[in-house]
């Protein structure tokens, strides 16, 4: 099988390991290997590549093992503050090994090594681990670092973006370069005993100007921001519109009244709707999706750039996308006015919400108007006389559909679904891509509509493609852990709340109760914050194994494959079984297989795509405020530690530290069961979720925080300056 499919890579990686467990202690060299898989000398030394630097084999004098087949140990390098380390087999696995800073062999911090035991005995200053010594870097976690160059007495050091980078970098060949501007820096390791150094790759420039922050971001992040030639090329083939002969076979909807919906500022339009009145008010409901496979073949140079990049990524002022813009933003685009192909779901629908009937089709269509959030908002809940003349017989499609969405929404409601409803601080900028404030976004009418749709669209495909046993790729949200759960119920217990159900089979109902008690509370959107750090993150996955936050058992995403690979390989699925085709196929390309290496792969680049997405959000939040300091804000704590206190503040939505040592007005104690600190001499009480005002102290571009002072609180003494932390409460002696 050709190496070149999505996930193919990973079928290799694991013929290779199989081979180097069968081969024990033996071990085998290159030739051996290339006679026993399916693959290129290439495809074969990256495989080879990829599956030591995830600890999977060890090359040792010409021959490659298995790990625990090899006499060594592989692990990830966590360095200490005294410069030694730890040896973790792996990112959340305890400890295994200390290894002296002597003995690190240049290893960095997160880099992957290959170990040798030197002690069969814990050693107390070992902290009771036995003690090692690196062989060899098998794989470094930083090849380049992002950050800015301060100076010293022996030259340039590099400040990495990244706080958690234990690094000390030398870097050359950078004198002329200001200390607050940005730089991408290649880590170099010259000869063993000598310490790793930087050299200079590009210089990203002063975080202040447009744009800046955001390159910053992608490079750290490895985001790739340009497509290749290749892929560019395989785009510009296309006409800019589809032709007559693509919508031979299909479903014509030209004549019926369909239209999107989306944010003002929305960059691509995948998805569109229509509805129907039938007898008995039953509804048919029309989920209109941009048939991108039609374009995109599995295999070809847009694929596997879209399979690689795995999604778009959104920022105020730009977006990333996954598919050249010909086609993301192009043909692609459910644009009014103009013929689209897509793949649409109809859904029979009574006034129960309960699902009558589906059907799916390859159809062409061609949206009525593009209408925006707000645009329908103001329709639905301030008409006016002249919507009917200007909007035509688009309005009574939007009033079935207003009514439509508050059946769907009950009938989830009653099911248990919980719905979060967390106002985000959008940035919002001046033409020349200046942030000039923070502004609230809250979900209202217009958005819940399209959210109902596209949900009960996912809904219905998975049903189908695990009824008809077609393999895909599947949305998964599991139930919190227990003693996550556990935490919470005591967290909601200070609060007057009772989380009813047992801990280890919490029905979604019951957290979907807490969040209906709390409303309209001071603490709402504290509590609610709270309960959904408390849910598992949702992954892709081979198996339907049901969705957690809406109370769904099947799931999974259908509705947006401009943006998200995974939706790709669910449209093709659905084509495939429309066709009768899908087994075959299926069996030809070694799909199932290949699902699970291609889920871990998409989930991973939507968490670092949401990363970098939070991190420029708060990056840009603190460059904005940092000039303010000596204001007051109004905010609510989120956060109590020994410390200090975490506020946001209210209409900025972005988190700040009261440290304990600027609260010198008393002694105070930490009271962790209660989420506390209080006072000992006042009886001062401050405790998750109450109001506060604070002074703006300062910001840390190095952290990309602020720091606060509470309102009224005197300056610390001398004495009182040194950092204090809050004690916890003295257990009695018994």
């Amino acid at each position: 099988m050709s190496i070149a499919l999505p996930g193919a890579e990973g079928l290799l990686r694991r013929d290779i390991a199989a081979l180097l467990e069968g081969a024990a202690r033996d071990g085998l060299d290159d030739g051996q290997l290339r006679g026993r898989v399916e693959a290129t000398a290439e495809e074969l030394k990256q495989a080879l590549e990829d599956l030591q630097a995830a600890g999977g084999a060890v090359e040792i004098e010409g021959r490659w093992y298995a790990p625990r087949h090899s006499g060594f140990s592989v692990g990830i390098v966590e360095l200490l503050d005294e410069g030694d380390a730890v040896i973790r087999p792996g990112p959340r696995e305890e400890a295994a090994f200390f290894v002296r800073r002597r003995n690190l062999k240049q290893a960095l911090n997160g880099d992957t090594v290959l170990v040798r035991r030197l002690s069969r005995k814990a050693q107390p200053w070992t902290g009771r681990l036995p003690e090692a010594a690196v062989v060899r870097v098998l794989a470094q976690r930083h090849k380049t670092l992002v950050g800015t160059l301060e100076r010293s007495d022996r030259g340039r050091w590099l400040v990495p973006f990244d706080p958690k980078a234990s690094v000390e970098l030398p870097v050359g060949g950078a004198k002329d370069i200001p200390e607050d501007h940005y730089v991408v820096v290649a880590v170099e390791r010259p000869a063993p005993g000598r310490p790793p150094r930087g050299r200079l790759v590009e210089v990203l420039g002063d975080p202040e100007l447009p744009g800046v922050d955001v390159l910053v971001v992608l490079r750290h992040y490895g985001i790739p921001e340009d497509f290749p030639d290749a892929v560019l090329d395989a785009a510009h083939r296309f006409p800019a519109d589809p032709q007559p002969q693509d919508w031979a076979g299909r479903e014509d909807l030209r004549e019926r009244i369909v239209i999107t919906i989306d944010g003002e500022s929305a960059r691509d339009f995948d998805d569109a709707v229509s509805i129907d009145r039938l007898p008995d008010g039953v509804f048919r409901l029309g989920v209109h999706i941009a048939d991108v496979s039609h374009y995109v073949r599995e295999g070809d140079p847009l694929d596997l750039e879209a399979y690689q990049r795995g999604t778009s990524v959104y920022y105020p002022e730009r977006a990333i996308p996954m598919l050249p813009e010909g086609l993301s933003n192009g043909l692609c685009s459910l644009r009014p006015n103009v013929p689209r192909l897509t793949v649409s779901v109809f859904l029979d629908i009574n006034r129960d919400g309960e699902i009558l009937s589906c059907r799916f089709a390859e159809t062409v269509i061609r949206s009525a108007r593009r209408m925006t959030y707000t645009e329908v908002r103001r329709i639905l809940e301030e008409p006016r006389t002249e919507d009917a003349t200007t909007y035509g017989p688009v309005l009574p499609a939007l009033r079935e559909m207003h009514h439509l969405m508050q059946i769907l929404n009950h009938a989830r409601t009653l099911r248990g679904s919980i719905d979060f409803d967390l106002p985000e601080g959008n940035v919002e900028l001046n033409t020349d891509g200046v942030m000039v404030g923070v502004s609230a976004e809250e979900r209202h009418v217009a958005h819940r509509l399209i959210e109902e749709f596209m949900i009960a669209a996912n809904e219905a495909v998975a049903l189908e493609l695990v009824s008809r046993g077609i393999p895909a790729l599947f949305r998964v949200h599991s139930a919190p852990a227990t003693a996550r759960v556990e935490d919470l119920r005591e967290l909601l217990a200070s609060f007057g709340l009772t989380l009813r159900g047992d801990s280890e089979n919490l029905p979604p109902s019951a957290l979907q109760e807490v969040l209906r008690e709390v409303q309209g509370r001071p603490e709402e959107h504290f509590v609610s914050s709270v309960v959904l750090r408390t849910l598992q993150r949702a992954a892709y996955d081979p198996q339907c194994l049901g969705h957690y936050a809406l109370a769904s058992p099947y799931y999974c995403h259908f509705t947006s494959p401009i943006r998200r690979y995974p939706d790709l390989v669910v449209h093709r699925q659905l084509k495939a079984f429309l066709k009768g085709a899908a087994e075959r196929e299926a069996e030809r390309s070694r799909l199932p297989e290949r699902l699970p290496v291609m889920a871990e792969h998409a989930s991973q680049t939507e968490r670092r795509a949401e990363q970098s997405e939070r991190d420029l959000l708060q990056w840009k939040k603190v460059r904005f405020l940092a000039g303010r300091a000596g204001e007051v804000f109004r905010g609510r704590i989120t956060g109590v530690q020994p410390f200090g206190l975490f506020v946001q503040l209210e209409g900025y939505y972005v988190d700040g530290l009261v440290p304990i040592r600027s609260m010198a007005d008393d002694y105070y104690r930490f009271e962790p069961e209660a989420h506390r600190l209080v006072g000992e001499r006042n009886g001062r009480v401050l405790r998750l979720a109450d109001p506060v005002e604070v002074v703006l102290v300062g910001s840390s571009p190095r952290h990309r925080g602020l720091d606060f002072k509470l309102v009224g609180m005197p300056e610390p003494t001398p004495r009182e300056e040194r950092p204090r932390r809050a004690e916890e409460p003295r257990k009695r002696r018994r």
